[in-house]
């Protein structure tokens, strides 16, 4: 018997849904060859779920649940007073962390030198372990650490570095990250089997909690901040995999609170492979909505390569300048492109700093990586600028070219470096290739990721995919970035 519900191309369209007999498609779907479904979930019954206000003039939904796991009954903080209203209001300022700077942040140093303890806890073995065990569990491996984190990372020499960095973190702050891991370690113990179709949802109630300890929380030293970033893009990444409702929003707040001590943390080294990823990634998301990031990168040394972005540090300040560029031109009524155009001819000149290939670190098959990454990068921002420039159905051509680019780049990866090889951190530039070239995105996801089930985030894409085409092919010729405001919500992905 045909369903009653309109199919789900109609109610994205807002469509009458019309069917003929026991036909299987509805008829608008026959006529322009879609897919005509009703997979999706109708709205649960009973009142809305609270909102709990989240993020610089944003508000984000919390979610809620009466039932707490046992992770999440750990106090918020050992050293600061749990507040009622949001810390947005109360966070320190810029000025005072700035007087404060020359004390508090002298004695940060590398965890393995200057009287520092020279071997961190480990968070796996702390965190990890089966709570019955009446001995400690051994170390783990870092070949165990990287099975376990390998989606966070471009590949396994980068293990060593973010493993340092997370335990320090930890070690200095634990009363405001050991839940976050504790929650972490689960989960990715749980979806890292094979075969897994979809994640659990059984750590909702314990993450809905750390929600309201990054609410309250409040910021009085360097080792908070250092806590608060790594606890907003840990938050940030388990949103996009079970239901990326609010993962900017998380991290943006994050990062707000963290503004006043960043220019401290960039200067130590060995906390990059923590500090450099949430702000790439709030910046990404910025240049798809024409938004200002909330905090400028400081890059004080541009040969790092990043665990996610490898050599595209150096091309953090550039985009952040097309940010707000773009941004500029959005607001204008007549834009001025001459900005643009500066920022077009940087990145045209710009090239990866490979100084750090001449060590030993990184096997051949992660430089392979690492080149193909900062390749489709570039090519994506040229992109990304020449729709700055032109409406959709307007110099089609260049835009073609540059995304061809992007999926020849990602064949030769395919071709030459076996199949067990994954772009996995090549997603926002082929995102922004699939809006050019009309190819399927379930089919490409698979050669992105390691993941073994379909993550929130990218259900969302695949959902504004067909609306976006949808939109072109009855014959819209506006600006893409219209069709990303108005269309199905998704998010930056890197």
């Amino acid at each position: 018997m045909p369903t009653s519900r309109s199919c789900d191309q109609c109610y994205v369209q807002k469509k009458k849904c019309q069917r003929e007999g026991g036909l299987a498609k509805c008829i608008r779907c026959a006529h322009l060859a879609l897919d005509c479904s009703t997979a999706r979930s109708s709205r649960p019954p009973g009142r809305p779920a609270r909102s709990k206000l989240l993020g610089p003039a944003a508000e984000i939904q919390v979610w809620a649940s009466q039932e707490r796991s046992p992770a999440s009954q750990t106090p918020v903080s050992q050293n600061t007073e749990v507040q009622r209203t949001s810390p947005l209001s109360q966070s320190t300022s810029t000025d005072t962390a700035s007087e404060q700077g020359s004390s508090v942040f002298d004695h940060i140093s590398s965890p393995v030198s200057h009287g520092v303890q020279s071997r961190l806890p480990d968070i796996l073995q702390e965190l990890g372990q089966n709570q019955q065990q009446l001995t400690p569990a051994p170390e783990p491996t870092d070949e165990e650490f990287y099975e376990l984190n390998d989606i966070f990372m471009i590949g396994p020499s980068f293990t060593k570095t973010f493993r340092q960095a997370l335990n320090y973190s930890y070690l200095k702050a634990p009363h405001i990250l050991r839940d976050m891991f504790s929650i972490m370690i689960r989960y990715m113990t749980n979806t890292m089997k094979p075969n897994t179709t979809a994640p659990a949802h059984v750590e909702i109630a314990g993450v809905a909690d750390l929600l309201r300890k990054l609410q309250v929380t409040e910021i009085s030293n360097e080792n908070d901040a250092l806590a608060v970033l790594v606890l907003g893009q840990s938050l940030a990444a388990l949103d996009t995999f079970i239901v990326s409702t609010g993962s900017m929003l998380i991290l943006r707040h994050s990062l707000y609170l963290v503004k006043p001590w960043y220019p401290h943390l960039a200067q130590v080294d060995f906390l990059d492979p923590v500090t450099v990823t949430p702000i790439f990634w709030e910046i990404l998301e910025c240049l798809i909505k024409r938004e200002t990031p909330i905090i400028r990168p400081r890059i004080h040394r541009p040969h790092v390569v990043d665990r996610l972005f490898g050599f595209c540090v150096s091309l953090m300040p550039i985009l952040y300048d097309l940010c707000e560029v773009s941004h500029e031109m959005k607001v204008q009524s007549q834009p001025d492109s001459h900005n643009l155009d500066v920022i077009e001819q940087k990145v045209l000149s710009w090239t990866p700093d490979e100084s750090s290939l001449h060590s030993s670190r990184f096997t051949d098959s992660e430089i392979m990586l690492l080149r193909a990454q900062a390749a489709i990068y570039r090519s994506a921002t040229l992109l990304l600028i020449h729709r700055i420039k032109y409406p959709l159905s307007c110099q089609d051509g260049i835009a073609v070219s540059y995304a061809n680019d992007i999926m020849e780049e990602k064949d030769k990866i395919l071709l030459y470096g076996g199949p067990d090889t994954k772009l996995q951190f090549g997603c926002f530039p082929l995102f922004l290739a699939l809006l050019e070239i009309p190819l399927r995105p379930e089919t490409l996801w698979k050669s992105l990721t390691r993941l073994s089930y379909c993550p929130a985030c990218a259900e969302q894409f695949f959902a504004f995919h067909k609306y976006f085409w949808q939109r072109r092919w009855d014959g819209f010729k506006g600006s893409l970035f219209d069709l990303i405001d108005n269309g199905p919500t998704f998010m930056a992905v890197p």
